[in-house]
């Protein structure tokens, strides 16, 4: 019914609301007793005690109470009725003005004058002025602000400065940190929960709530990173040396007692690995968290799936995570805010993995028992001993003093509350769970381990909530003890060492003795103390070190690529890729190799590129004036000389199809999830990739573009088709009846002798034609050099005599040294005279042939390239030597080092380096094939030009008609 008309009537409604009921006329005062009508409320009231002062009494108080009909069971009046001792009815006159409770021991009480109301602890009673106090012998203990207040019979033995927790950034062993943070706070979490979980830990009276508060106990040694000097973990400790020797266990395991490497080594899991489903093996891991809240409450036991990515999208997905699957490897980074931070609840876990080679595993009870269940340890990179931080390693060697534990936390939003609010917020930023294959036996393993290093974000009560707090990782790996194949690895570098160093000293004397063989050329540069010297050694170095290098990273890497993606069974896993150290990471030396050999390769390429810039290039026309015409033409060595610049940058392959096959193998076929760390070669979704892997997988694709190029240009297109490019410039200057002489810094020389046998090369297309038919009919001279029927091209080592007349003459037409700036007409005249001067000298040098030896190379001078000796130490009656150089590997030849088809291999080398630095840079094939082909370009820009320049100004030919 409508209270407005029971009020009419001084009734009340029922609590049914469907009849009116008076209020009870009697007057006793003993436990049931007369309500009245309250005017005022429209209600019936029991007229209770009002707030007084405090008396350290117990308040009487009584609550209302429906009496219904013993026949008709309906109700028939409103009763008063005594309310157990210490407890109290609320009314809402004991409201604040602000609120719509009534707070007491940080409690929230609602106004019910049909409840009584207890409060929080049982220890507790209402006082005359409805606050709860402690009964007698008890101590009041808790923060209002934070929860409900209890009572505590005894203190705890440590119950001093409970209440400060001090924040911390790890600092390795043996140094300081002017900025790391050190800072120690008043939490009201601690001051809340500390004595309470304390007391009730230490004086264990066997109950359920006893073992909660050990739990809880634990809890706050664990936010004060298991530090033996707070108060909490003191307390344990001396709980731990009271109850030892004790059958029961009623205190939570907290720490591990072993050495580390009895941790590490412990062989008690008895399950087999495998990589597929087997019978009897276990193909996916599986992991228990046993969870509890703050204040110790058992929250259950839940499977491991993506609880560690606590602030990451795939926190929410139930699908079961690849990583589970043995030898999956797998790494997550991704952002947090300080609202996600903030809105995590917080939870303490401790970690178990399921051994699945016990019978009882098959039984759910068995699991949630914990018979199957063996202990994770944990290594927490903050924790703290004697004032130091022994897990806070920067090298794998500094492991040998590692303290694990057994509980852990992922978000600490609790303990950094102070009176002012939430100032600081704990978190773990970087998360590792690493499993390890035994080295005696792969298809077991040791026990695996959680490493988890935490940070701090300060003045979160000052800062927006939206603000990114950091970049946090998860990363889960599987690997193995890797010490014996490093140290093999270290055997072979010693091998290759010695190899590389005899190779340079082989290369360095060979370029020196070439040097002392013309100590008078117009480029000397001195003695073998001289900057030049020390600037070729520094490149032949770096070029040694790249040769031998890169090809010796990629058989190790392959080895792995190999032996770990193509393994049936459990064979070996990745070297451990550990996210907390950076030069002691197992891959930190490769990935400064790679970025060592890309830039001495670049270092070494550019040095190539400035030396052929600087060759000296003279064509000698053969061809003699007519009767008709008295002067010879100038165009066939402009087109000589433009064929010349334009297979300056000339490859053997094209780096558009290699880039083109590699994007192809890697984007469109989605090979570049090769380099995921799993045991096999199937298409997964990674965030992460080995670089180990992805170095082996994009230089196989790279070796595979190369070598298509090669045997179609070598074996197809270049001997069926049309001639290498090398060859083909050679026909085209015997064409033009045209020889070149090509001088290099190093003091090498290359002739190519491109006399014509045809009677003239000044004619037409038919005469020519004519003659080229008479020469493939055997009626003409041979195109060879005399002494040396069919060679045209040649290594030629000069005489120092030789050195100084061709210096003689490029003084004259360029001098050095001359103080007025001559003419463009005074200098085009010198450089007329110089080209004719020039021309005359090397027609009577070549026809004379008396001045020069043609001779084969020793074996040893083709296999080493050492300078003939009878030249090294010539005297001033010494002829020069021309070799026959009948080509080598790809239809090359030695005189095309002086261009880019000369120094291929280089240039291969260099692509696959730059694309293997952009992919370490990038991660991301696409972003690696742009600058791939960004460097080609620019080198290719370089060369081209700066050899225009050279060119034209060697050549004595106008660059105005020199063209690409």
């Amino acid at each position: 019914m409508c209270s407005s008309e029971c009020a009419e009537l001084s009734y009340v409604s029922s609590l049914d609301q469907k009849s009116c009921l008076p209020c009870s006329l009697r007057n006793d005062t003993r436990e049931v007793g007369a309500s009245e009508y309250d005017e005022d409320s429209m209600m019936c009231t029991c007229r209770n005690p009002p707030k007084g002062l405090p008396t350290g009494n117990r308040i009487v108080s009584w609550k209302l109470v429906e009496i219904h009909d013993e026949a008709t069971g309906l109700p028939i009046r409103n009763d008063c009725v005594r309310c157990p001792a210490g407890s109290a009815v609320i009314t809402r006159n004991l409201y604040d003005d602000d609120r719509e409770f009534f707070l007491s021991a940080g409690m929230r009480f609602v106004a019910d004058p049909y409840s009584c109301s207890f409060c929080p602890d049982p220890h507790m009673y209402f006082d005359t002025d409805y606050n709860c106090v402690c009964i007698e012998g008890y101590l009041l203990t808790g923060e209002v602000s934070v929860g409900q207040q209890s009572c505590i019979e005894h203190l705890p033995s440590v119950s001093g400065s409970y209440s400060k927790i001090r924040f911390r950034d790890p600092v390795p062993a043996g140094r300081k940190s002017i900025d790391a943070l050190d800072l120690t706070i008043d939490s009201v979490i601690f001051s809340h929960y500390y004595l309470k979980s304390a007391s009730e830990c230490e004086y264990y009276k066997g109950t359920s709530q006893g073992l909660q508060s050990c739990q809880a106990l634990s809890n706050l040694c664990v936010i004060n990173m298991c530090d033996e000097e707070a108060a909490a973990c003191k307390e344990l400790e001396i709980i731990s040396q009271k109850r030892a020797g004790s059958s029961s266990s009623t205190l939570p395991w907290l720490y591990y007692q072993e050495a580390a490497d009895n941790v590490n080594d412990d062989r008690s899991i008895g399950m087999r690995i495998s990589l597929h489903p087997e019978r009897n093996r276990t193909h996916k891991l599986s992991f228990k968290l046993v969870k509890y809240t703050l204040n110790g409450t058992f929250a259950g036991i839940e499977d491991l799936s993506n609880q560690l990515e606590y602030c990451s999208e795939t926190k929410n997905i139930l699908n079961e995570p690849i990583w589970l699957s043995f030898g999956n490897g797998y790494k997550n980074e991704y952002k947090c805010t300080i609202n996600d931070l903030l809105e995590t609840e917080m939870f303490f876990y401790d970690m178990f993995i399921v051994d699945e080679s016990l019978e009882s595993c098959n039984d759910a009870s068995s699991i949630s028992g914990f018979q199957c269940l063996y202990p994770v340890p944990i290594l927490i990179r903050n924790l703290v001993e004697d004032r130091a931080f022994p897990n806070f390693n920067v090298h794998p060697l500094d492991e040998y003093n590692d303290k694990y534990v057994r509980r852990f936390f992922l978000v600490d939003n609790q303990s950094g509350k102070t009176q002012s609010g939430v100032e600081l917020i704990r978190y773990a930023k970087r998360i590792a769970l690493q499993t390890m294959i035994r080295s005696e036996e792969s298809n077991k393993i040791y026990p695996p381990k959680l490493i988890i290093e935490y940070a701090t974000i300060l003045n979160v009560n000052r800062s927006p909530t939206d603000k990114v707090a950091d970049l946090l990782t998860f990363v889960a790996e599987y690997t193995m003890d890797t010490s014996t194949f490093w140290a093999t690895i270290q055997i072979l570098s010693g091998f290759v060492i010695a190899f590389g160093l005899f190779i340079f000293g082989i290369r360095i004397n060979n370029w020196l003795s070439r040097r002392r063989a013309s100590t008078h050329h117009s480029r000397d540069a001195g003695s073998t103390s001289s900057l030049y010297f020390i600037v070729h050694s520094f490149a032949v170095a770096i070029h040694t070190l790249v040769v031998l290098g890169t090809p010796f990273a990629f058989i190790v890497c392959l080895y792995w690529f190999i032996f770990f993606k193509a393994q049936s069974e459990v064979f070996l896993m990745l070297p451990s890729n550990s996210i907390f150290y950076d030069a002691g990471n197992n891959y930190f030396l490769f990935e400064l190799s790679c970025q060592v050999l890309f830039w001495c390769q670049t270092v070494y390429i550019a040095y190539i590129i400035i030396d052929q810039c600087r060759n000296s290039i003279i064509f000698l026309d053969w061809e003699r004036p007519t009767r008709e015409n008295c002067s010879v033409s100038m165009w066939r060595t402009v087109l000589v000389a433009n064929e010349f610049n334009r297979m300056q940058s000339k490859r053997i392959i094209s780096v558009e199809f290699s880039l083109l096959l590699v994007g192809f193998f890697m984007i469109g076929l989605n090979q570049y999830d090769n380099a995921a760390p799993q045991p096999n070669f199937d298409d997964s979704i990674h965030l992460e990739y080995n670089v180990a892997l992805r170095f082996a997988n994009s230089a196989l694709i790279w070796a595979l573009s190369w070598l298509v190029q090669v045997v179609w240009k070598t074996l197809i297109y270049e001997r069926y088709i049309t001639e290498p490019p090398a060859l083909k410039f050679v026909d085209i200057c015997t064409a033009c009846n045209i020889s070149v002489f090509i001088l290099s810094d190093k003091n090498v020389c290359y002739y190519l002798h491109g006399k014509s046998p045809y009677l003239i090369a000044d004619c037409s297309m038919n005469d020519l034609v004519e003659q080229m038919s008479k020469e493939s009919k055997g009626t003409t001279i041979d195109r060879g050099l005399d002494g040396c029927k069919g060679c045209q091209i040649f290594d030629f080592f000069m005489t120092s005599a030789f050195n100084r007349q061709l210096s003689k003459i490029y003084s004259y037409a360029k001098p050095k040294h001359s103080k007025l700036t001559s003419s463009g007409e005074e200098q085009a005249g010198r450089i007329s005279l110089a080209k004719t001067e020039m021309s005359a000298f090397l027609k009577s040098f070549i026809t004379s042939c008396n001045d020069y030896i043609v001779r084969e190379p020793l074996h040893s001078e083709r296999i080493l390239g050492l300078t003939p000796a009878d030249i090294v130490t010539q005297s001033e009656q010494q002829k020069c030597i021309l070799q026959p150089d009948v080509g080598k590997w790809f239809h090359n030849y030695n005189y095309a080092s002086s261009t880019f088809l000369g120094i291929e291999m280089d240039l291969f080398l260099h692509d696959i380096l730059t694309y293997n630095f952009a992919d370490i840079l990038f991660n991301d094939p696409s972003a690696s094939i742009f600058a791939t082909y960004a460097v080609h370009k620019i080198r290719e820009f370089f060369r081209q030009w700066f050899g225009e320049i050279n060119l034209s100004e060697k050549s004595m030919v106008d660059g105005r008609f020199i063209y690409t």
